[in-house]
Order: C-alpha cells, then sequence, then structure tokens
C-alpha cells in the first residue's frame, strides 16, 4: 500500500509543479525622462521582480508633461516573462550631481489590468510595454502601454497612430543613495558643453585627484 501511495505521489509530481509555475507574457519594457528638459539622467540599474536587469544608461530629460504618453526613449525586451510586480532602480542625476534609489512595487489590482489589457488587446497586433520615468529631480513612476503596430493599424504617423496606456504608480519619490559622482565627471562635461545642462553644475563637480576645488573649477570651464 505504502509503494502504490509513494508511486501516486510520483505520477502527480509534475502536474503539480507546472500548476506552481508562474504564467509568463509577451511584452517589454521602454523608459524615458519625465524631469523635462534640462535634467538628463543615467539609470545605473533597473530590476524587474527582483529577477532580472533591463538594460537602460543615458536619457535626456524628457518632457515634463506625460499626461498624454508615457515618456520614451530606451526600448527592450527580454522575451516571455511573468507579469512585473517590483521595480527596483538606481539613476544618477547630472544636474543635482546626485545618486538616487527606488523600489516601487505594483498594486495587485493594478497587475489584474495589466493582464486584462495583454489578453484584450492581445501582443500580435499590439505591442505592449512597462513604461518607467526617471527625473533628475530625483522621482519615479510608472505606467503600462499599448501601441498598435499590426497589419490593421492606422499609419504609423503622430496623428493617427493609436496607443493606450494607464498609471501604474503616481510619481514617487526616490531615496538619495551614496555614490562618486566623479564617476559621471567627463559625461558631466559633456552634458554642459552641449548645453543639456546649465554651465553652474560644474560648481557641484568633486575636485579632480590630486587638485583643489578652486583649480578643478577653473580646469574644467567651458568655452
Amino acid at each position: 500500500m505504502h509503494i502504490i501511495k509513494y508511486v501516486g505521489w510520483l505520477l502527480l509530481l509534475p502536474i503539480l509543479i507546472s500548476g506552481c509555475e508562474e504564467k509568463t507574457y509577451d511584452y517589454g519594457f521602454r523608459e524615458g525622462g519625465i524631469g523635462g528638459s534640462g535634467w538628463p539622467v543615467w539609470v545605473e540599474y533597473l530590476i524587474i521582480n527582483e529577477s532580472w536587469q533591463v538594460p537602460v544608461g543615458n536619457l535626456s530629460g524628457g518632457k515634463a508633461e506625460i499626461t498624454k504618453r508615457p515618456p520614451g526613449g530606451a526600448q527592450s525586451s527580454l522575451g516571455w516573462v511573468p507579469l512585473p510586480q517590483t521595480v527596483r532602480a538606481r539613476w544618477f542625476s547630472y544636474r543635482t550631481q546626485t545618486f538616487y534609489e527606488a523600489t516601487v512595487e505594483i498594486p495587485k489590482d493594478k497587475r489584474k489590468q495589466i493582464e486584462l489589457w495583454l489578453k484584450n488587446y492581445g501582443t500580435e497586433q499590439y505591442l505592449q510595454d512597462l513604461s518607467v520615468g526617471f527625473a533628475g529631480q530625483g522621482e519615479i513612476q510608472l505606467w503600462w502601454y499599448a501601441g498598435c503596430v499590426g497589419i490593421d493599424c492606422p499609419p504609423l504617423r503622430p496623428a493617427t497612430y493609436e496607443s493606450h496606456f494607464f498609471e501604474l504608480t503616481p510619481r514617487i519619490k526616490a531615496t538619495i543613495a551614496e555614490g562618486d559622482p566623479g564617476m559621471y565627471r567627463v559625461r558631466t562635461l559633456q552634458e554642459v558643453r552641449e548645453g543639456s545642462i546649465p554651465q553652474d553644475v560644474l560648481n557641484l563637480l568633486p575636485p579632480e585627484p590630486g587638485t583643489t576645488k578652486e583649480s578643478s573649477t577653473k580646469n574644467t570651464e567651458i568655452d
């Protein structure tokens, strides 16, 4: 009798394991600035569900007004993955020479809405993304976005492009984190040179090794 029960459990085990596996979906990721002109950032990492990392990097300040469409700038896809539940990020603001960190949890009702959109809109006709906005002022915000890309969609022009989105979280204040701004000294100088950030940001730069603050400021002046 014990042998029969043991064999029965072995036969049921694969079914139980498969039933516990998390369902996966085909969606992508898009990131952009929400700080407005003059607030570019570098995103060091963006980690979803504490399981996988989305590549981001440099983002412009983007538009501060994002009520008509979530921000974009960087896009990526990781294939079939579970629904997003948590987002953890760290980024650097060139404007303030400050590092920020934030961990955001997507509410359960919003996750259900994501699942409904993935079903109703479909990933063959619509490109669906988890959209994350970063502000150089130290804020983060999340949306879900669907853009029509199938053969039956309207022409891909600004006036006719069909897209839909809803807010996953409000704009959330991040925590100021430790870090060495000197890591981004060269890029900061380039941002100043290109006019992306004001020249007075140079006053925030830490001295280069072996120099004083005064001499460092003179050496980094932009013609």
